[in-house]
């Protein structure tokens, strides 16, 4: 070896170890004097909702009664933000919720009220004794949740006959809820506009959320169980207009949650936003008014506000960059995104320098996963084939035209665009939403991995375009699941040092002049003849 590459080796050795040794000493710093741990470093999930409403009446007074939520132990509320020009507002806190009543005294024309909030929720289950039975004291000021009522009809000979075949055989709670929760489950489900009674479920054996949570409410007090109904909504990306209902069960003290139609047992999911308690409507207004509304949600990853609350004045405290991104709105979803990147190029690197595997392009893979966050793994890597499979096809006939090349890629842009189009139409028709994101994709990249693919066909062979096609999908598949990762999210959000050791092992690759691990099993055969 000569001096200059000695020289050049030890030089690359000490940035190695400086790269990767840093980081190290900060993030050991961080943990054991700085007071981090991994519970306050994940990044918590938010939704910002916005409820909008909108009524035309005239020459009539007009009110728009509805519940708005409340923070709590399991459920944070911030961010609230109210526009309603014209109206005469007010809240009132009662035992059902949170009531926001909007009025005018003569309405004149068309009206709308945009309420917006963010929401931080938590998930939680509950583990009901298997020995405990159903209280025969029961509480003062709980009787009222034992009681037959007009849509509660637990007297109904029709819930006396279904309490009788399904539950009346057992005597621990436990037992009488999950025989309660397997038969509200087991009916079908269906949307119904407006109300469904206990009975009228029980007879067609099939409702929505409200008739499963009335039937599984009615049993539940024929047990002698108090229960009663809560309502809010199921938080998921888009705009909608469905609330849901579920409901909780009086068991030693606690409130427990039950959702007969998701089959949620003793348990409540981190998105369930509850907005109200009791058999209740979520919306009431003025009778002879064309009223409309609807729910925006957007889901966004935030910071936890427990490493923001506690660590907020410790050095190298990453969230305070990220804050300042936030506050100029760079959402930190975003620069979640941007920092993974990295990381994700360090494994496409592994796997081409290392394992041997090829792939269209450099990044691409890198570029495909990131994509796939809004259609998921399956739907994202299924579109992506589609499209670049139909659009390739163009390669052929336009190679035959001689158009120049830049002209010939606009073609290509366009006929993915239209495809992209017609993908997401389609699945919107059949309610593939997931598969209709993906318009979402970069659709340059799309574009010239469609002409790739296709030269690929022209200059080596079908065969050998399909096999470097899959080897792209199964890197993109591994870097996706890498990337998408929380825990390594929470890490590099935490701990951007990081991204110095991916230089430092990304400097290590370069040097790398071993053989691939394909490699020994292609030349294996030669291998063997020289240990021979």
């Amino acid at each position: 070896m000569s001096e200059k590459n000695r020289l050049v080796s030890k030089f690359s050795i000490l940035i190695i170890a400086v790269f990767i040794l840093l980081p190290a000493i900060l993030i050991t710093l961080k943990y054991t004097v700085w007071g981090y741990s991994y519970k306050k470093i994940l990044p918590k999930t938010s939704y910002d909702v916005s409820i909008q409403m909108d009524a035309n009446s005239y020459g009539e007074a007009l009110y728009i009664k509805t519940y708005v939520p409340m923070s709590d132990s399991r459920q944070s509320i911030y961010n609230e933000v109210l526009n309603s020009p014209g109206f005469t507002h007010e809240v009132v806190s009662n035992e059902f919720g949170r009531e926001s009543k909007w009025y005018i005294a003569n309405a004149d024309g068309a009206y709308h009220i945009d309420y917006s909030f963010s929401f931080m929720g938590k998930a939680l289950q509950f583990n009901i004794d298997t020995m405990l039975r159903p209280e025969t004291n029961i509480p003062p000021g709980l009787s009222t949740y034992l009681e037959s009522t007009e849509n509660i009809q637990i007297n109904h000979p029709v819930i006396e006959q279904i309490y009788q075949e399904k539950v009346a055989r057992f005597t621990k709670t436990r037992m009488i809820l999950r025989a309660i929760m397997d038969y509200t489950y087991s009916m079908k489900s269906k949307p119904f506009k407006g109300l469904t009674d206990a009975v009228t479920a029980a007879k067609l054996n099939e409702a929505s959320c409200n008739g499963k949570s009335r039937l599984f409410v009615a049993l539940a007090r024929k047990a002698g169980i108090p229960a009663r109904l809560v309502g809010g909504i199921i938080l998921t990306d888009g705009q909608k207009r469905t609330s849901h209902q579920w409901v909780e069960a009086y068991i030693n003290g606690y409130w427990v949650p039950f959702d007969p139609l998701n089959n949620h047992f003793a348990y409540i999911p981190d998105n369930y936003l509850l907005l109200y308690r009791g058999d209740k409507f979520l919306f009431a207004h003025s009778p002879n008014i064309n009223f409309n509304y609807s729910f925006n949600i957007k889901k966004r990853l935030v910071a936890n506000p427990m490493l923001i609350e506690e660590l907020h004045e410790t050095p190298f405290n990453a969230y305070n960059a990220w804050q300042a991104f936030q506050k100029v709105g760079i959402p930190l979803g975003l620069l979640k995104l941007i920092i993974m990147l990295p990381l994700g190029a360090l494994f496409i690197a592994i796997f081409r320098n290392v394992i041997g595997i090829q792939t269209f392009g450099i990044f691409l893979p890198a570029l495909i996963a990131l994509s796939c966050r809004e259609t998921g793994l399956f739907y994202g890597l299924l579109g992506f084939v589609f499209v670049v499979g139909i659009v390739s096809i163009l390669h052929f006939p336009l190679e035959k035209l001689g158009l120049l090349y830049i002209p010939k890629m606009a073609i290509m842009l366009s006929a993915v665009v239209i495809t992209f189009l017609t993908v997401a139409a389609l699945a919107i028709n059949f309610q593939l939403y997931e598969l209709s994101y993906i318009s979402l994709f970069p659709i340059a990249v799309v574009t010239i991995t469609a002409e790739r693919f296709g030269r690929q066909i022209v200059e080596e062979s079908f065969k050998d375009a399909v096999r470097l096609t899959f080897q792209t999908l199964i890197v993109a598949a591994l870097v996706y699941f890498i990337i998408n990762s929380r825990t390594m999210q929470a890490f590099i959000l935490a701990f951007p040092e990081l991204l110095l050791s991916i230089i430092g092992l990304n400097i290590l690759l370069g040097r790398w002049i071993g053989l691939r691990v394909t490699e020994y099993y292609r030349f294996r055969w030669l291998m063997k003849a020289s240990n021979a």
